[in-house]
């Protein structure tokens, strides 16, 4: 049950860990109360991803990588393949063996979630196959699936979940890239069954997932102590799926794991990758710092990679890790990426990129999110903290039009307010934060201030073209900064953000490809009421208005196309 629905006290009316709740026990477990009446006088909602009453009574589909392909039944997250089909998503069988359809004619709620991945098809659906070739390892199931299945919260680790009446939904967590990056290769023509001809090898663990909730609420499995400081459990966890993938297959050796993949979406990225993965793999990441002697920077501080260490958990096994992560940056830009978070289409609706009409950019400069008013002194390297005492302190946005706010005050849509800025902060929090994506996706020139840390794809875009950057310690000249950019010239970094916008995206996967179609069309309809803005778009503007998105050039395309120029990198 959730925090909120936990009693204040226990049957003896003994003080509980929630006496603050404001629920007794009687409303829980007495005769008349939740776990045991129909009705009763309070609801709480399940947890997990199950239906109400929460006791597995009523059906209800759970979600699982590809919905098992059609060839296995969801359990929690983790596939039960049916017989003769095998792997993480159901989609492999032994060569020879007839290929009979999936259970999609009786599940139709989930023919629209299920894609037959072309390496398992008995006819290819082309002549030719795109490179990259791609070979995902099936990992043992306790570094992927088994995490979903511990992880207690419904939405948790996941980029999509089912609801009651089986209907599907994306969700908003924040590191739901390793669900979805790991289900896009699945079901993706760049995927092989066969290692031998694999221009790269994908390694999935799914790091964050533990990280939260399973860390928060599970009593197990630990990596490999009972001891809080989540980098140490993450390290070790790596180190041991490393171990796995050199013994289980022959292919790290082939090429001394040069074209190995990994993905690294916690705060501060690979930081803290284990020395033998970081210095020969490729790491897909969300933080690109780049400075060699790092320390970290998180206000979290069971994250902190380079913290003290508590002694009376010195003898465990695992907590030597801090030796194993050293000697290396956070990101190489010479063989990694920095890669966009994933977004749900509804995120970012009120951009001229999903149809909506583009409208007066009266906000010069934007920031609307955590401003570290409650965190520790050097969240965001300060530099959250500093604008918006800034902004408050010298009347910005009755001077300037400069909007720095926490959320709680800033009302109105997120979206709306992002596609009438000219000008959006990028700052880091306990590590990377989604402003670039936020910015780029709404055709807001994203103001960078983050020192010696790459943004999303800087490696391989001429950032300089679309944006501006800023040193940490010029924060008081920012609105002298941006009065002197011309109109003319803030609109050529605008058409330059126009070319590239929708790399920052993901649209792979058919439900997310219906997603902005829907998104894409309820706009061009509105654009037809009444109340909607009157005139044309100028020819010339900057964003002209999308009536279909460019899928094959999205985040994940992006991916797939810098990865097929770094073939030759790994052969050496």
């Amino acid at each position: 049950m959730a925090d909120y629905c936990q009693p204040k006290a226990d049957k003896d009316n003994k003080p509980s860990f929630h006496p603050n709740s404001g629920i007794t026990w009687e409303q829980i477990y007495g005769d008349n109360g939740w776990c045991n009446a129909q009705q009763s006088t309070i609801q709480c909602s399940c947890h997990q991803e199950i239906a109400t009453p929460c006791d597995g009574s009523v059906p209800m589909e759970q979600t699982c990588l590809n919905q098992c392909s059609g060839h296995g039944d969801c359990h929690m997250g983790y596939c039960r393949c049916l017989e003769g089909w095998y792997g993480s998503d159901c989609s492999r069988k032994k060569a020879g063996s007839p290929m009979e359809p999936g259970v999609q004619a009786t599940r139709p709620w989930i023919e629209r979630l299920v894609t037959i991945p072309p390496a398992a098809m008995e006819t290819p659906p082309k002549p030719t196959r795109p490179r990259p070739l791609i070979y995902v390892y099936d990992v043992p199931a306790d570094y992927t699936t088994r995490m979903l299945q511990y992880r207690l919260i419904g939405q948790a680790c996941l980029y999509r979940r089912f609801h009651e009446g089986n209907h599907t939904s994306f969700t908003s967590w924040t590191y739901s890239i390793e669900s979805y990056l790991h289900e896009a290769l699945l079901t993706s023509e760049h995927r092989t069954f066969d290692p031998e001809e694999a221009d790269f090898f994908y390694v999935p663990v799914y790091v964050t997932c533990y990280f939260w909730p399973i860390m928060g609420y599970a009593d197990h499995p630990w990596y490999h102590s009972p001891y809080g400081f989540r980098v140490m459990h993450g390290a070790n966890l790596v180190r041991e799926v490393h171990e796995w993938v050199k013994t289980a297959l022959p292919y790290w050796k082939r090429r001394g794991g040069r074209d190995h993949i990994w993905l690294f979406a916690a705060d501060e990225g690979a930081c803290w990758a284990p020395t033998e993965i970081f210095n020969t793999s490729i790491m897909l990441t969300h933080w690109g710092r780049m400075d060699l002697n790092h320390t970290s920077n998180t206000a979290y501080l069971a994250d902190n990679y380079n913290g003290p260490l508590a002694p009376e958990f010195l003898p465990w096994k695992g907590l030597d890790f801090q030796e194993h992560i050293k000697g290396h940056p956070c990101y190489d830009p010479k063989k990694d990426l920095v890669i966009p978070a994933w977004k749900p289409p509804d995120h970012y609706k009120q951009s001229p990129l999903m149809g909506a009409p583009p409208v007066e950019r009266d906000i010069l400069l934007y920031f609307r999110g955590e401003v570290g008013s409650n965190r520790l002194e050097h969240y965001s390297r300060k530099i959250r903290q500093r604008m918006f005492k800034l902004a408050y302190e010298n009347k910005w946005w009755d001077k300037h039009k400069i909007l720095i706010g926490a959320s709680g005050q800033v009302g109105g849509s997120y979206s709306e307010q992002l596609a009438r800025s000219k000008f959006c902060l990028v700052a880091p929090g306990d590590g990377w934060s989604t402003r670039a994506e936020d910015a780029i996706v709404h055709g807001c020139v994203p103001l960078i201030v983050m020192d010696e840390v790459h943004g999303v794809y800087e490696s391989i875009l001429d950032y300089a073209s679309f944006s501006i950057r800023i040193r940490e310690s010029a924060l008081e000249a920012v609105p002298d900064i941006l009065n002197a950019v011309t109109p003319a010239q803030l609109a050529k970094m605008q058409r330059h953000l126009a070319k590239v916008w929708h790399r920052f995206t993901y649209t792979t996967g058919r439900v997310m490809k219906e997603a902005v179609k829907r998104v894409m069309l309820d706009n061009l309809d509105a654009g037809h009421s009444p109340n909607a803005p009157r005139g044309q778009v100028r020819s010339d503007h900057p964003f002209q208005r999308h009536t279909s998105f460019p899928f094959e050039d999205d985040a994940f395309g992006t991916i797939m196309q810098w990865l097929y120029h770094r073939i030759p990198f790994t052969r050496g």
